[in-house]
């Protein structure tokens, strides 16, 4: 039994100092490659600096000798410092190892004297770097040709002392087992150290290869720790699963890149016309919604695209939350969205939906605020294919925004017709001021209590030769739409000043301002400069806005309006108590005037809640000392209860219609 055991024992010494030797192989071949890893990064900064030098000297340019000479240095560091290296001079290293890196250092031998007389040839002249150029490549293409070679030899020589080592490794398990057999307790001993040692680490490392080869990510490895064969193969796999696991990590954001928009997350066109066509040829019904942000782009012009990035990212979390987890929801581009929401209950839902997203948009408090218009079409009902049901759903949203934009709006065959009809009332409008088409009326504004005539307001008018008076209600949001009111507005602007120029100095002058208008900084200097062209006192002037310019454009349009204020102009709010911020407003901005909303005056007499509301709102400009004039004044029932309240001025056809004036105006009015 002794000589047994010492027949074992001299079995296992006998395989350890194998495997010791195939580990020491491992580690010597392994320092190999990390010394021509080292040696090649060196050769590609060399060769890319020589490259730029010479190239420079081919076109002219004058280049430092010293940088030439570093490059020489460098090039003859190179060639001294690429020798066959201790490890691979022992007998031991695999023969084709030893003669590999024995042609690589002639080769970098050789390379670092084509390299200097390159280098030479570059401080002569540029001539004689063409010359020499092809031996230089050629000397640069032996060196990368025998490097690749050797990396060659060495990583087969690597293979080949893992598949021993690993070989050695198992015949020591073998042969240590089959002996134990003789030895009941020596094997009982030596294979639970095995077991734990070796067998079980192997194991997992198999289970982990499959999970590997499965895409599956390892959390963990058993035996990284260790300084042997096992360690190092544990090491290698923990390598090996980052590697893959960041691998696919970067596939799935190119994916996700792919079809998602970097900004909101949300599925961008092309993954929504896949998933629309997909849809549409499934044959279920579904509800298209193109949804657009209402006030978009005064966000961008006013506060920044950070801002307007912002409300991109808060608006389709609103719309995420809105919709269910079968829903497609798509940002199309800049403040365009679109929804694609199955019907498994019919039209009822798309309904639902669109009450979901507006109770959502409501409920934003953050600034600054912005709102969705939404056009609805359904499948199949409207259209069966993609780019015609989503080109219904457009029609829909021009209607939505038609009526008033912060609303929804479902397609209908008659919506075609109408928007071409908008289209060439725009194309139209155009060309109506060049044409003479447009002039300018006034309607008298009086002092409620003497009926004297205190000024007018400026208002356009239309008149086309086909379809004769257009009606401001009509045009004026096809102006806007279409960007056309600024043009428009600055045109009445001064033709209004022209007109009140030859007023008394007791008449003033009042002109509705555009939100586009009110967007250009240069329209307070513009406004000064008329009124000083045609002589007329800024106190004389007022300009008309309304409260939701104020709210949603607040920063260029505020530097506006205080402008003209600080000049004598007068600001009126105009609508007043249509908006849904009124008193805000009067709280952030100090208006000289309100304007009561008409709709509120006409039912004064039948309506306890209007007549409230025409009483309170003179109240509130009395206490914030300013005047209140009253709109759409027809009867003499209406004058009598406004003088009554107390009201400061009115405006309507009791006082007078809007008609031309040229020269004196009338200095009293009716009642």
């Amino acid at each position: 039994m002794l000589l047994l055991f010492f027949g074992i024992l001299g079995m296992g010494l006998s395989t350890e100092l194998q495997v010791l030797r195939a580990d020491q192989r491992i580690d010597s071949l392994a320092q190999l490659v990390r010394e021509q890893d080292a040696a090649d990064a060196e050769l590609r900064r060399l060769r890319l600096a020589i490259g730029d030098a010479t190239r420079a000297v081919e076109r002219g340019e004058a280049v430092d000798p010293e940088r030439l000479q570093a490059l020489r240095d460098d090039a003859g560091r190179f060639a001294s410092g690429d020798a066959l290296s201790a490890v691979a001079a022992m007998p031991e290293s695999p023969a084709a190892v030893r003669d590999g890196i024995a042609r690589t250092r002639a080769g970098a031998r050789a390379f670092g004297m084509q390299a200097t007389a390159l280098l030479d040839a570059a401080e002569r002249d540029g001539a004689s770097v063409k010359a020499g150029m092809p031996a230089f490549l050629d000397a640069l293409k032996t060196l990368e040709s025998s490097r690749t070679a050797t990396r060659q030899s060495l990583v087969e020589a690597l293979q080949q002392a893992t598949a021993q080592s690993l070989w050695l490794g198992r015949r020591g398990v073998i042969s240590t087992a089959f002996a134990a057999l003789v030895a009941l307790l020596f094997t009982i001993g030596l294979a639970v150290w095995l077991r734990r040692r070796v067998m079980v680490p192997i194991v997992h490392f198999a289970g982990s290869l499959r999970r590997l080869s499965a895409g599956q990510q390892i959390d963990q490895v058993a035996g990284v720790d260790r300084q042997d064969e096992l360690g190092m193969l544990a090491r290698g796999l923990v390598t090996m699963g980052r590697a893959m696991e960041e691998r696919r990590r970067v596939e799935a954001q190119v994916e996700f890149l792919a079809h998602h928009d970097p900004l909101t997350g949300l599925a961008n066109r092309l993954l929504f016309e896949e998933r629309l066509a997909r849809t549409l040829a499934g044959g279920a019904p579904c509800a298209l919604l193109a949804i657009d942000l209402d006030g978009f782009k005064g966000v961008n012009d006013t506060l920044g695209h950070a801002a307007g990035d912002a409300v991109l990212r808060r608006m389709a979390a609103v719309l995420i939350a809105a919709s269910s987890s079968a829903d497609t929801v798509a940002r199309m581009g800049g403040d365009e969205f679109a929804i694609i929401h199955p019907l498994p209950g019919g039209a009822i839902d798309a309904a639902a939906l669109v009450d979901r997203i507006f109770a959502l948009a409501a409920g934003e408090t953050a600034e600054p605020s912005a709102r969705f218009s939404i056009g609805v079409a359904l499948a199949p009902l409207h259209a069966t294919q993609g780019d015609e049901l989503y080109s219904c759903a457009d029609i829909a949203l021009y209607r939505a925004k038609a009526d008033g934009r912060n609303r929804a709006r479902l397609y209908d065959g008659g919506m075609d017709e109408e928007r071409r009809q908008r289209r060439w009332m725009a194309h139209e409008l155009r060309d109506a001021l060049n044409r003479g088409q447009m002039h300018v009326v006034f309607q008298p504004i009086a002092n409620c209590a003497t009926g004297a005539i205190v000024g007018y307001e400026a208002l356009a008018r239309w008149t086309h030769p086909a379809l004769g008076a257009v009606s401001p209600a009509v045009f004026v949001p096809v102006a806007e739409e279409n960007g056309l009111m600024g043009e428009i507005g600055d045109w009445i602007l001064e033709e209004a000043l022209a007109v009140a120029s030859g007023w008394p100095a007791t008449q003033g002058i009042a002109v509705n301002l555009s939100p586009e208008q009110l967007r250009d900084p240069a329209l307070a200097a513009r406004l000064l400069g008329l009124a000083r062209a045609y002589r007329i006192a800024a106190h004389r002037i007022e300009v008309e806005v309304t409260e939701g310019v104020v709210i949603d454009e607040r920063e260029v349009v505020v530097a506006n309006l205080r402008a003209l204020q600080s000049a004598g102009v007068g600001v009126v709010m105009d609508d007043f108590g249509t908006g849904c911020s009124s008193l805000s407003s009067l709280q952030q901005f100090g208006f000289n005037k309100i304007k009561i909303d008409r709709s509120f005056v006409a039912n004064m007499r039948d309506d306890r809640a209007s007549r409230s509301i025409v009483r309170a709102t003179i109240g509130l400009g009395r206490s914030l000392d300013m005047l209140v004039v009253a709109e759409g004044v027809e009867t003499e029932e209406q004058m009598r209860m406004l003088r009554a309240e107390g009201c400061a001025q009115v405006q309507g056809y009791l006082v007078g219609a809007p008609a031309k004036l040229t020269g004196a105006v009338a200095v009293t009015a009716a009642g």
